[in-house]
């Protein structure tokens, strides 16, 4: 998340110094100061679009950070340029600072630093221990990031990062040298992440699958998305709860007629390309698990090849009268177009669920426009 949409949308500031106290208080036992000072005074920049806060004279190590994050995959020319760009900022010393700080003590700062926050958390990357520390943001429920923390002691594989510390709010892992896969420039490198990602979701449902009563699920979830759009009326002021409900009762009654039973897994439930990654020698691993937990055996692959974070993501799905790709981790079922028909509707409602914990765990006047054009392009898809 770009540090724009977190200054429109809470008090940014304020969690932010909040949080960085924190964090060198409960991981490193070290008492900090940090606030705003002139430019004159500091020894720790954000500079534009960066979003993210250094040294100003970062180092080499540090400035990789930023030359990941500023891939750009869609255009030659937009690449070429925001590489340019880069290289400039972090260069720049205290120059373009957009926002200049000073935090004492001294030592709590190396130009191997690079502090970045994130939608729910803040991260701290320090290049010269190789190892990255991620903590709640300060003013945000604990649940996601309880969530994350809770799935990651109780599963190991060979695509989830190790945690090598942790404690109750904050974790400690290695940092990763590459790049997420929705910045991965090299169309053969991009295609093979996708393939292996799927190979590891496939694993993880594989190891964790069950069968579910279709009616009951379906009537599980049906009351959870109401419940939450009550709340979310009230203290989210969405527009359209009364069309995601005509939505939500439709897909409850297209499931059942000839799906019994859903297979169940361990999900990931964010599966796109932001939190899947390929490292530099090309293995791929699959990060941030804040919002892990049992759906069907389809939503994963459904959000990843369908592309469903993105806005016209389900006019894909639903356009495709035997979506194939959504089989990835259910290979032993063949459907015929009215069993597609029910698995499209149980992958709708879970992701109106997931958008709608989502809205509930943001800052209280922020969310509520993002939630109501997802009813929307969902209502005009499905009339």
């Amino acid at each position: 998340m770009d540090l724009s949409s977190m200054l429109a949308r809470e008090d940014f500031f304020t969690h932010f110094f909040a949080t960085v106290r924190k964090y060198y208080k409960e991981v490193r036992n070290m008492d900090v100061e940090i606030g705003f000072s002139s430019k004159k005074d500091c020894n720790l920049v954000i500079k534009p679009y960066l979003s993210a806060a250094t040294a100003p004279n970062m180092s080499s190590r540090a400035r990789s950070f930023f030359y990941s994050e500023w891939n750009v995959r869609s255009s030659f020319l937009k690449y070429i340029a925001a590489k340019a760009g880069v290289v400039l900022l972090t260069h720049s010393g205290k120059s373009f600072a957009q926002f200049a700080f000073r935090m004492t003590p001294e030592d709590a700062l190396t130009p191997d630093l690079v502090i970045a926050p994130n939608n729910r958390s803040i991260r701290f990357f320090d290049y010269k221990s190789g190892t990255v520390g991620c903590i709640i943001k300060s003013g945000f429920t604990s649940k996601y990031f309880q969530n994350q923390l809770n799935f990651r002691k109780s599963h190991a594989y060979p695509f989830m990062l190790p945690m090598l510390r942790w404690g109750e709010d904050w974790f400690i892992e290695p940092i990763l040298i590459g790049h997420p896969l929705a910045r991965v420039t090299k169309e053969s490198v991009y295609q093979q992440g996708i393939v292996d990602a799927l190979a590891d979701i496939k694993l993880l449902a594989e190891n964790t699958l069950s069968q579910a009563e279709a009616e009951a699920y379906v009537s599980e979830m049906t009351a959870r998305i109401g419940r939450l759009l009550s709340q979310a009326e009230k203290r989210k002021h969405i527009k359209t709860a009364a069309s995601a409900l005509k939505i939500v009762e439709k897909a409850a009654e297209t499931v059942g007629k000839s799906l019994n039973s859903i297979p169940m897994c361990e999900s990931h439930g964010d599966f796109q390309g932001g939190n899947i990654w390929v490292d530099e020698k090309g293995k791929t691993w699959i990060y941030d698990w804040e919002t892990a937990g049992r759906r069907s055996v389809w939503y994963d692959s459904a959000v990843l090849c369908y592309s469903l974070r993105r806005p016209f993501g389900w006019e894909g799905l639903a356009g495709e009268q035997f979506p194939d790709k959504l089989l990835n981790c259910d290979r032993e079922k063949r459907y015929d177009a009215g069993g597609y028909q029910e698995i499209k509707a149980v992958v709708l409602l879970e992701d109106i669920l997931f958008y709608l914990e989502d809205l509930l765990e943001l800052p209280e006047d922020w969310g509520a426009e993002i939630f109501d054009a997802f009813v929307k392009r969902i209502e005009q898809i499905r009339t």
